[in-house]
């Protein structure tokens, strides 16, 4: 057995002169077949498999007591293990040959997530490129099957995906066409062991039965053939067992604990807070402090950030009378009730505390409006109760895994089950303990621990156009740093805190109601069906065409603009003499353009897997080299960097590395505008007819019971009997959209007077799916509402877009088209001039007076249509 532990061998090892004449780097083949560029920590962990495969090495690793067929990665809790998982399954194919792998896991869960990354192509968690494997000019295609088969196709990695309860069940008892010991000593395998702690019991435990899945892995599956390999990952190995520590001495590779995972940004900050308060205090706190996150995101303009509270108990029975107390305080919230908590509790808290900011934050605020915006937010749809046992099937698993996703509806979660592994949550912000009697054992704050250690994951959320995978706010004064931060609020009682800290120091953590969706459906109404209208009446799409290499002769096709600005932090910050930033400290600042050697670019773009050339060609069809990409006018040459620096600093004054990174930045933004703006088709300004009758369908919306907490998303039935202007018998809308249905519905009676026929058509994806292509673009778009007018002179066709004003920045070509549409170039084929097709003025409460006009303008001849708006703005 080794003296030392392999990783700390590898440690000064690597470190030799003879491995840095030599050193492993990761080939560009595996770079360019990821999604994403791996992390620093990932590489290292890359290059560390690849020295232990080195047969130059092997003396010299063999001499030292190590072995390589079976090896652990240490790595922390959300650090992106899998990711290390697909590198390493590309280049052992690629190096060695391999074609056989199989990932172990112990719940279903996983190989539920696991699928969407290694399979699904169309997963926005796929971890390969999307567009394609290729190595060496041919494409790889990874398989999934049950068993191995006998004659492989060329260019296949095959991947069995199961459970160690599962293929120890396969291989005890085999049946047929399954896999068995028998099969696998004619195949040499690569097993892929993810939570590699479950896989310990018969080394935890002596005395457990010979026929253990830890000796159906190793025993029987890895020592088949000596080319098998054994790869284990975990973030929680226990070597403080003295069994465990004598099994992974020699077989963990690479140790990247959660400590240096915080330290290096790439989690959320953990902060605890303390509290002798009753549950139902400790709940409006949690309350108030994560409509704080939200509320200061807004006014930051980031138009997605939805925080997750989640509440934890010690007993079901428990967590289900805190869910009904919750729903108590949300429901009966008052202005006069939450003035009077907020200033009672704002003097029990110290003035340097995030609570006495939140605090302090709502008493500025309208509270009536914030009493409005927590009701919908936090009403009793938008509450998971994680308790049940069905919550941790595959479905809900998924939904588990998805509280990032726009469309994903859980605000709340209330949770008593152990919802750690598999659960990759990122948004996760307040973790409340309620109950204070709750396990203040060892093993209930280990678990505490590691629920901590996911939560603190970090949510890339979206800041002036950028997006960031690690924390950007820890040296900068602002309350943006309540975006990059988890509170954990606990108990303050000695035995229960000792005991906490115990279990966070040894995982390294820093810190200072079955159903879930109901189905809505809607039809059109008979008396639409009857008539004319619906019988012989068109709508209008509008025609698109291919694309040719000339719609993608320059960066401007991909709307990458002719100056490109970004901001240079700067190292040199004011601070008091506590090293604490003033509140009232403003860093002013200038822009320089920055000019640099075209080496700087093109050791950028060797950097940047996208821009291999050819990968580059796919979207790019007339770039005829790296060169030309570089000194064009037509790309990059005819680019301008823009920097903004703190005043009395200069371009000069940076470093090489510091603009080389400018640089990358630059390449990152150019990367998203490319594969986002890169379609095969562009639309044109020629509409065509569509029948009515060959559209318009009934439809159901499949609608998750617990709403998203944006007022604007609540999607709800509303029935619309004896309003014969719509169509359908139900209204499938969200807050915005209902208030614009009630608007047309006070003009109905005025566009009567004037129009035979006058109908709304609910444009739902769900039913009609009329969709329109960006003119010269390649974007699709589906206008929520169409507003049909006719009678015996015209046909008025009104394309109406209600839309969040947090929206309408990034929905802004969707506004230059409804506006284009009223141009004098549009052709509608086959219709004379009394066809006329209209677009309006996004709709949204702050500018529905403007949306008035418009409309009057367009269809009432310039008279106002709102004789009843007056009264139905006051009820508003």
């Amino acid at each position: 057995m080794a003296k030392e532990r392999l990783y700390e061998w590898l440690d000064r090892e690597m470190r030799t002169i003879t491995y840095a004449m030599n050193p492993h780097e990761v080939p560009e083949y595996v770079k360019a077949n990821l999604r994403d560029e791996l992390r620093h920590y990932q590489e290292e962990a890359f290059r560390r498999f690849q020295f232990m495969q080195d047969d130059n090495l092997l003396a010299g690793i063999s001499n030292a007591g190590f072995r390589r067929e079976h090896l652990l990665f240490n790595m922390a809790t959300g650090s992106g293990k899998t990711m290390v998982m697909a590198s390493l399954m590309l280049y052992l194919y690629k190096e060695f040959n391999y074609q056989n792998f199989i990932f172990l896991v112990n719940t279903d869960a996983i190989i539920k997530k696991t699928r969407e990354n290694m399979l699904n192509t169309q997963s926005n968690k796929y971890l390969f490129n999307p567009n394609g494997i290729f190595i060496d000019g041919e494409q790889i295609m990874i398989q999934a099957v049950d068993n191995f088969p006998a004659v492989k196709d060329k260019n296949t990695i095959y991947l069995k995906l199961t459970t160690i309860q599962k293929i120890h069940g396969e291989l005890i008892k085999p049946r047929e066409n399954g896999i068995s010991l028998e099969s696998l000593e004619e195949e040499d395998i690569i097993i892929l062991g993810d939570e590699a702690h479950h896989f310990n019991a018969s080394t935890k435990d002596e005395k457990k039965n010979k026929e253990s899945w830890e000796k159906t892995i190793v025993d029987k599956m890895l020592y088949l053939r000596n080319s098998n390999k054994l790869l284990e990952f975990s973030a929680t190995i226990n070597m403080g067992d003295k069994n465990i520590s004598q099994k992974y001495s020699d077989k963990i590779l690479y140790k990247y604990d959660l400590s240096e995972f915080m330290s290096d940004g790439y989690s959320k900050n953990v902060l605890r807070l303390q509290s002798s308060d009753n549950d139902d205090e400790k709940m409006k706190d949690a309350l108030l402090l994560s409509q704080y996150r939200k509320l200061i995101a807004r006014e930051n303009g980031i138009s997605y950030f939805k925080p997750i509270v989640m509440f934890k108990s010690s007993k079901i029975k428990i967590s289900e009378q805190k869910q009904q107390d919750f729903n108590g305080i949300v429901e009966n919230l008052s202005v006069e009730s939450l003035f009077k908590y907020i200033n009672q509790r704002k003097t029990t808290v110290s003035s340097n505390s995030t609570l006495y900011k939140v605090f302090s934050y709502f008493l500025e605020q309208n509270l009536d409006s914030v009493i409005r915006e927590i009701q919908e937010d936090f009403e009793p749809r938008n509450i998971l109760n994680a308790n049940e046992k069905n919550m941790l099937s595959l479905d809900n698993a998924v939904l588990l895994n998805t509280l990032e996703d726009i469309n994903n509806p859980v605000r709340v979660i209330f949770a008593v089950a152990k919802l750690n592994e598999g659960w990759d949550v990122l948004n996760l912000y307040d973790i409340v303990r309620i109950s204070e009697g709750a396990g203040t054992t060892r093993t209930a704050t280990d678990s505490e621990a590691q629920l901590i250690g996911r939560g603190a994951r970090y949510f890339p959320f979206v800041y002036e156009g950028e997006k960031s995978y690690q924390r950007r706010f820890d040296n900068v004064n602002s309350d943006l740093r309540f975006l990059e931060t988890l509170h954990y609020h606990t108990i303050n009682e000695k035995g229960y805190l000792a005991n906490l800290e115990k279990s966070m120091d040894a995982v390294n953590l820093i810190s200072s109601s079955d159903e879930t969706v109901e189905i809505f459906e809607a039809k059109l109404k008979n008396s639409f069906k009857n008539t004319n209208v619906f019988k012989q009446g068109n709508l209008f799409i509008n025609e698109s065409r291919a694309t040719t290499p000339e719609d993608y002769s320059s960066l401007d096709k991909f709307t990458i603009p002719k100056e490109w600005e970004t901001e240079y932090i700067g190292s040199t910050i004011e601070t008091d003499y506590q090293g604490k930033i003033s509140d009232d400290t403003v860093i002013q600042r200038e822009s320089e353009f920055l000019h640099v050697d075209k080496r700087f670019f093109r050791k950028a773009l060797q950097r940047n897997p996208f821009f291999r050339f050819s990968n580059l060609k796919n979207y790019l069809p007339l770039l005829e080299s790296k060169e030309e990409l570089i000194n064009s006018s037509q790309y990059f040459n005819g680019v301008s960097i823009k920097v903004s620096l703190p005043k009395g600093q200069h371009i000069f004054d940076l470093s090489a590395t510091e603009k080389l990174e400018i640089i990358d930045k630059f390449l990152m933004y150019c990367e998203e505008k490319i594969r986002k703006n890169y379609k095969k088709e562009i639309g044109l300004k020629v509409f065509k007819p569509v029948p009515i009758r060959d559209v318009l369908k009934d439809y159901e919306i499949v609608s998750p019971k617990f709403q998203t907490g944006q007022v604007t998303q609540h999607i709800l039935p509303h029935s619309m009997k004896g309003k014969d202007w719509f169509v359908y018998t139900h209204a499938i809308v969200n807050g915005t959209e209902k208030k614009l249905v009630d608007l047309i519905g006070t003009f109905v009676q005025t566009l009567e007077n004037k129009y035979e026929k006058v109908y709304l058509i609910r444009n739902d994806e769900k039913g009609i799916r009329l969709k329109l292509t960006e003119f010269n673009g390649p974007r699709g778009f589906m206008p929520d509402f169409i507003l049909y007018l006719e009678n015996e002179t015209f046909n008025y066709q009104v394309y109406i877009e209600p839309k969040g004003q947090h929206l309408e920045t990034n929905d802004a070509w969707k506004q230059e088209m409804l506006y284009e549409i009223n141009g004098s170039d549009i052709e509608v084929i086959g219709e004379n001039e009394e066809v006329r097709l209209i677009g309006l003025k996004f709709y949204n409460e702050d500018n529905e007076r403007e949306f008035i006009n418009e409309l009057s303008e367009k269809v009432n001849d310039g008279n106002s249509l709102d004789n009843l708006v007056g009264l139905f703005t006051e009820d508003i």
